[in-house]
């Protein structure tokens, strides 16, 4: 478990299938993101597949509910992706689009920043991100990550069964860096 001043991260239960619904169902909240919209049943083998994640030896994937410490009301999911043989992670989250502008995407990112260096002990903490998606780059270099590649035609998108492929941009922070 994560906490921030106004949210706590935990792994995923069997019961949290509501907010990934919420989250993955949502076209606007998955633009940026390289697969489709999730229906249920995709989105229920989805959370029993991060639900299992935890329990992996060793754990590579850490994908945690995002919780509001105000209402206990779930915003969000963020994520970890540890890749043992480089020291390095990869971070992200998705949040509901009510809870987009009020600071939680860099609370979130922050803490997975800190976590990532202080708890997992990785060499270098890394992130992803559509071009077009200003308010994740800008959020990733408040964190103070810097942009380190511009991928031309990387991400191969599927949206209603349509391939594109599209830019991906790549930010990285070390821990000597922070």
């Amino acid at each position: 478990m994560i906490e921030t001043e106004r949210l706590t991260m935990r792994p995923f239960y069997e019961n949290d299938l509501g907010i990934i619904m919420s989250l993955y169902s949502n076209e606007e909240i998955m633009r940026y993101m390289p697969n489709d919209v999730m229906n249920v049943e995709k989105a229920q083998k989805h959370l029993n597949k991060v639900v299992c994640d935890w329990k992996e030896k060793p754990q590579v994937s850490f994908e945690m509910a995002v919780i509001s410490k105000y209402d206990q009301e779930k915003i969000g999911r963020s994520r970890i992706h540890l890749d043992y043989e480089t020291d390095t992670v990869m971070i992200g989250w998705l949040l509901l689009k009510k809870d987009w502008g009020k600071g939680y995407a860099t609370e979130m990112t922050r803490a997975l920043i800190d976590y990532s260096f202080d708890v997992l002990n990785v060499h270098r903490v890394c992130a992803l991100c559509h071009p077009k998606n200003i308010d994740s780059w800008r959020v990733l270099e408040k964190c103070n990550m810097r942009r380190e590649a511009h991928f031309i035609q990387k991400c191969k998108y599927i949206k209603g069964g349509n391939i594109t492929w599209e830019d991906e941009l790549e930010y990285a922070i070390l821990e000597s860096e922070r």
